[in-house]
């Protein structure tokens, strides 16, 4: 059932036109798949790239579930003979694509990773980059979206800050303007005020990290001051933040918890 949804997604992805199709025949009671008569609801266009983010990246479907066949078969028929390079068999573009469609189905990939993958697949250059070209102007592929979910993900769920998430991003193959403009639409906000001009960070991404914070610094709290402070400076600045950010943070600890 998961694959089944899984390739219904990405088949709408690929041809969004289908979807009246498709409805509707989940609704044809004489399909078998009437338990679908809810309808299908239109996937986000950049699926990928929005999702929330497991250790390698967000899933499309559930873990070591594949892509039904049936509708794999159809969106490359559909979309044959679209973005092929002269001089590339279409039945190669045409297999690559399928690769690609099953790699995103596991999780998201950024373009450099989706290439390697690709490449590592034995796939000509030209091919791949074929492919990759079709993807991304099909809304499948967008390192900004990409690295903007990667960011929050990190940040949310590990405290990452934004030179280890920078760093990481730059590892997978973003660019560094896209991961310059993810970690400002993460840490920052619209509203500019001092402490945001001097460390980077909003009022609410100070507060979280605060939070966070606090939390070690309970559990130190048989330790003497010297150590507790210098074990919060290494938390700190292992996961990528400033110094600035750090000393803040230490300064509002010891004012709020002291010993």
């Amino acid at each position: 059932m998961a694959a089944l949804a899984a390739s219904r997604r990405l088949l709408l992805l690929l041809r969004p036109e289908l979807e009246p199709c498709l409805r509707s025949r989940a609704l044809n009671p004489c399909s078998g798949r009437a338990r679908w008569a809810g309808g299908l609801r239109r996937a986000p266009p950049l699926v990928s790239c929005r999702r929330d983010f497991s250790d390698e990246g967000s899933a499309y479907a559930a873990k070591n579930s594949a892509p039904d066949e049936q509708f794999l078969q159809l969106s490359l028929d559909e979309g044959e003979g679209d973005g092929v390079v002269p001089g590339i068999s279409e039945s190669v573009v045409k297999d690559a694509k399928k690769s690609a469609i099953e790699l995103l189905a596991v999780r998201a990939y950024s373009v450099s990773e989706l290439r390697k993958k690709l490449c590592g697949k034995n796939y000509s250059a030209d091919t791949v980059d074929s492919v990759i070209a079709d993807f991304k102007s099909r809304g499948l592929l967008n390192d900004g979206y990409y690295a903007e979910s990667f960011s929050r993900s990190r940040w949310q769920s590990s405290t990452w800050g934004p030179r280890r998430i920078k760093q990481a991003l730059r590892q997978k193959g973003v660019p560094e303007a896209e991961a310059d403009q993810a970690t400002r639409s993460v840490f920052q906000d619209d509203r500019g005020d001092e402490d945001q001009a001097s460390h980077g960070f909003s009022e609410a991404s100070m507060d979280h990290l605060f939070a966070q914070a606090s939390k070690q610094w309970l559990r130190g709290s048989s330790l003497p001051m010297e150590k507790r402070r210098a074990r919060i400076v290494r938390w700190l600045q292992y996961r990528g933040f400033s110094w600035g950010v750090t000393n803040s943070i230490i300064r509002k600890l010891e004012a709020q918890h002291p010993p």
